[in-house]
């Protein structure tokens, strides 16, 4: 198996660690859990989540596919929480190809 390389391509190593750090905080924050999310926050969380799993699928070619059951796991929580859904792997579908940019899903939202 071929390592990764020592650098990240620019902007991604700084990224990455933005959301450790900011996972860490979240995770601080929320304690119990009881009573610490708000419908909003449990979307944008999510929404993080999928995203943060869209972007790892780009480190190998077979990524998407060990990843899908993490979009299928974060469907049914949506699913369970009452939350609108998004179009991503549940795991039963044949792997998209590959996207674009993902749009800030927090800016689209509190922009309509």
């Amino acid at each position: 198996m071929d390592q990764l390389p020592t650098v990240a391509a620019p902007g991604v190593g700084a990224r990455a660690a933005d959301v450790a750090v900011s996972a860490c905080h979240l995770h601080d924050a929320v304690g119990t859990g009881k009573g610490a999310w708000s419908q909003e926050a449990a979307e944008d969380a999510i929404e993080a989540v999928e995203t943060t799993a869209l972007a790892l699928g780009t480190l190998r070619p077979e990524a998407p596919a060990v990843l899908a059951p993490v979009h299928a796991a974060l469907a049914e929580l949506r699913r369970r929480l009452g939350l609108r859904h998004q179009e991503l792997l549940s795991g039963t579908e044949a792997l998209p190809a590959p996207r674009g940019p993902v749009s800030n899903p927090r800016r689209s939202r509190l922009s309509r």
